[in-house]
């Protein structure tokens, strides 16, 4: 069965420096990379890399980025007959500095705001037919809810809720496969996450909000999550970091598209742990996705 990602696309403007600038300050950066992204398209492209028959409902510019988007979704294997080129607005872009394997980001959403509750209404049929809906919250916040609206109850829901916003508790409730990490976490159970016993405590708190399964990425210290029976905490695997940019989207995309194959909750984390460490370990976002047999 397909999974259907609802979010955006982005085009990366990366630029590796020594520290942060201060305001004001102008730096002398390193390499400087461009690459597609957004939170949508990265974990469309993490599906479909895991085998996972991927289709993204998405908007961007009519404009070289939009043109460049398309062709690398495509090449990574993720359906775009949903992605509309909208004319007289830019494709999305995301100003990224990368220091010490940490990131910080500017977006500019362009065409990403236009997906609005019609636009998802459009893909009824289409949401109600896929194995999974992947969604996001770098798009406009009705529009994420109409799709939870849509297909809740009846077709499997992941959130990864970033860029953290407030969430009304009615619609969380249609939620299966919760994904924040522990700064975002914080925002949705008011826990303060330091230590694995605290996220452990979060997880309570999601459940208690009506989430069905809430995992929270712990970065290099791992995960913890609720598998049906009990909580649970993986240690994370050790790797170099180079660029964390697309950790949790891989992380994200990777658990989905497990889940849709009908492996285990447990082995879905794994596996999506696994494909997390490798991506932090390439630069860029797309690009350091991993996929399957590289995992295995």
């Amino acid at each position: 069965m397909k999974v259907i990602v609802i979010g955006s696309a982005n085009m990366d403007m990366v630029m590796r420096t020594g520290r942060l600038p201060q305001v004001g300050e102008t730096l002398a950066g390193g390499e400087f990379l461009l690459s597609p992204g957004g939170k949508g398209a990265n974990q469309a492209v993490a599906c479909a890399r895991m085998g996972a028959d991927t289709w993204l409902i998405a908007k961007v510019g009519a404009d070289v980025f939009g043109e460049a988007m398309l062709r690398s979704l495509e090449g990574c294997g993720v359906r775009t007959d949903y992605v509309q080129a909208e004319p007289d607005v830019s494709t999305g872009v995301a100003a990224i500095t990368v220091c010490g394997g940490n990131n910080q980001i500017v977006l500019a959403e362009g065409a990403n705001g236009l997906i609005t509750p019609d636009c998802v209404r459009g893909f009824r049929e289409e949401l109600l037919s896929a194995g999974a809906v992947l969604l996001q919250l770098e798009t406009p916040l009705d529009a994420v809810y109409e799709a939870i609206r849509l297909v809740k109850s009846q077709v499997p829901i992941f959130l990864n809720p970033a860029p953290a916003r407030p969430l009304d508790d009615e619609m969380l409730r249609g939620v299966d496969y919760f994904t924040p990490n522990e700064i975002e976490c914080r925002l949705y159970t008011g826990i303060e996450i330091r230590t694995h016993e605290d996220a452990l405590a979060a997880l309570d708190v999601l459940r208690a909000k009506g989430i069905r399964y809430p995992l929270i990425t712990l970065g290099e210290k791992g995960v913890v999550y609720y598998n049906g029976t009990e909580n649970v905490y993986r240690e994370g695997r050790k790797v170099q970091a180079v660029d964390t940019t697309a950790a949790g989207d891989t992380f994200s995309g990777t658990l989905a598209a497990m889940i849709v194959a009908g492996r285990s909750l447990d082995e879905s984390v794994h596996l999506a742990q696994l494909a997390a460490s490798i991506s932090v370990t390439r630069q860029g976002a797309q690009p350091s996705i991993p996929a399957l047999s590289e995992i295995m």
